[in-house]
């Protein structure tokens, strides 16, 4: 599966997404390299396995043009939908949240976890 990630990557036309932790296969395959990438809030320390790799804890999702990733799942929903309104247009992305009872759309730049405080 890295070999196959790896040469999507080179040959640069594919467009490649991972959803939550899935974002450890593209790091390992070194799609990730020279970007900025997320991944689920519980694993992002795990990422000081990949140097080269810009990780930003405290979005929703990145958007490296080709190659996208996702925080947690829900996350990924916004990312989905983040790739149709970039492709199809907010009108096709609203329909789509609307089946899903979602937000219609969710800024990548959120942060993903608030630690709850005690009163």
């Amino acid at each position: 599966m890295l070999t196959a990630l790896a040469e999507a990557h080179e040959q640069g036309k594919r467009r490649m997404v991972s959803i939550c932790t899935g974002s450890f296969a593209l790091a390992a395959a070194g799609a990730l390299d020279g970007l900025r990438a997320t991944t689920h809030w519980q694993y992002v320390d795990e990422f000081d396995d990949f140097p080269a790799v810009s990780v930003d804890r405290d979005v929703l999702y990145v958007d490296e043009g080709n190659v996208l990733t996702s925080a947690g799942v829900c996350c990924g929903i916004g990312l989905c939908l983040h790739i149709v309104r970039r492709d199809l247009g907010a009108v096709v992305a609203n329909r789509i949240a609307r089946g899903l009872v979602t937000a219609p759309h969710r800024e990548g730049g959120q942060v993903q976890y608030v630690p709850a405080t005690s009163q």
